[in-house]
């Protein structure tokens, strides 16, 4: 009985054998195990949860391991200085395209927008970008060419021009009114000047004649004081056309068509007209320094040559070997009219120098003022250390770094 029970039970067996084995073969060739296939999928449940445990930076794809890549507000700074760099020269590269250049100026300005368009991505809603891509496809100054030249002068060559031939600037910058204007407002003070000057030299030869025959001061009175008038009158005068000739050298500075630097702009201004580099900075305070020292330098100059001239006739007149002429200072010996003569003229070169130092002076003074407009010089010198904690990730979780950072205002 015993035997027949176990003769059934290996006969059942191996038909169930039989009928299973074929089809369990078949699926481990085929990859579809179940048994294999919960062990996996119980795998992945328990590495997302691991992960998600410890970071949210990580993700899982297929069974693997996926770190998706985040971008750092370091990273999108970086990528907006590079991206306003190439918008920069793009737009200056478009400004030197001709007119007829239709097609790769619509070209230019797509790249341009795209470029803008990917940077405000990357900016916060109320950052303002001012930069010269700000400037509207309309408005963009085209370059010129006519007849008689092209948009390749710079402001020096333009102001030294002007100097040369006044009104260069202006037909320049197209403002051909102007021209006239300035011809009428540097020429006829000029001229009335001179005119003056001719009238200040014929009594001042006439003084000298009576000076040098030994007239009254009674008798030389009346031609001094014509002599004097029509003196004052021609410094007047050329001191008007000189002021409206560097007015219109400074026109011409502060118009030029073309895009500067305040450096530049506020060095060539005070260059042409001492005391404008001063007030183009906003220093108005240092103008007046400027013009009492300039005008102080003047009437010094003025002042010794003037006495270099008189001593210098009284000399002449008496070291002539003509008895008939008298010097001004008859009882003066002939030496001490030289040293007196020497000295005025000494002190008037020295007057020379000291203007020509004053004017360089204003000018250095322009130029490195406008180099620190850009500077912060307040006293807000601080620094600050605190403690900062920096993460690092990694696939078996995330680490604490602990240090200081320093913070340094200067």
């Amino acid at each position: 009985m015993r035997f027949i029970k176990s003769a059934i039970l290996r006969s059942v067996l191996m038909v169930v054998v039989a009928t299973l084995l074929p089809s369990m073969l078949f699926a481990q060739q085929q990859g579809d195990n179940p048994v294999e296939e919960k062990s996996k999928a119980r795998r992945k449940k328990k590495e997302v949860v691991a992960i998600a445990d410890f970071t949210q930076s990580f993700s899982v794809r297929g069974g693997e391991k996926i770190m998706p890549v985040v971008r750092t507000p370091e990273q999108d700074s970086l990528e907006v200085v590079e991206l306003s760099r190439l918008i920069d020269s793009l737009v200056v590269a478009r400004e030197s395209l001709l007119p007829e250049d239709t097609t790769t100026l619509a070209n230019a300005t797509l790249r341009i927008d795209s470029l803008i368009a990917r940077r405000t991505t990357l900016l916060p809603a109320d950052t303002v970008v001012e930069r010269l891509d700000t400037i509207a496809t309309d408005t963009i100054k085209k370059a010129r060419y006519n007849w008689f030249f092209r948009d390749s002068l710079s402001l020096t060559p333009t102001t030294l021009a002007s100097v040369i031939l006044p009104g260069f600037a202006q037909f320049y910058e197209e403002k051909y009114w102007k021209i006239p204007l300035e011809y009428a407002m540097v020429g006829l003070p000029l001229w009335a000047g001179l005119e003056q000057n001719k009238k200040y030299l014929s009594y001042k030869a006439e003084f000298d004649k009576l000076a040098a025959s030994g007239a009254s001061q009674e008798e030389r009175t009346p031609i001094q004081t014509k002599m004097l008038k029509h003196q004052n009158y021609r410094t007047l005068l050329i001191g008007a056309a000189a002021a409206s000739f560097m007015g219109f050298l400074v026109d011409g500075v502060v118009n030029f068509p073309s895009d500067m630097s305040d450096i530049q702009k506020a060095s060539t201004l005070s260059f042409v007209c001492p005391g404008a580099g001063q007030i183009y900075n906003g220093s108005y305070w240092k103008v007046p320094i400027v013009v009492v020292g300039m005008a102080s330098m003047a009437y010094v100059i003025d002042w010794n040559q003037r006495g270099y001239n008189r001593f210098k006739l009284a000399y002449d007149l008496a070291t002539d070997g003509d008895d008939s002429t008298i010097s001004e200072f008859p009882y003066t010996p002939e030496e001490s009219l030289r040293s007196i003569k020497n000295s005025y003229r000494r002190n008037r070169d020295l007057a020379i120098i000291g203007t020509v130092a004053v004017y360089l002076v204003q000018v250095a003074d322009a130029h490195i003022d406008a180099h620190m407009q850009a500077y912060d010089i307040s006293d807000n010198l601080s620094m600050k250390i605190e403690p900062q904690i920096t993460q690092t990730v990694s696939p078996q979780g995330v680490t604490n770094n602990f240090g200081f950072n320093l913070t340094m205002n200067f």
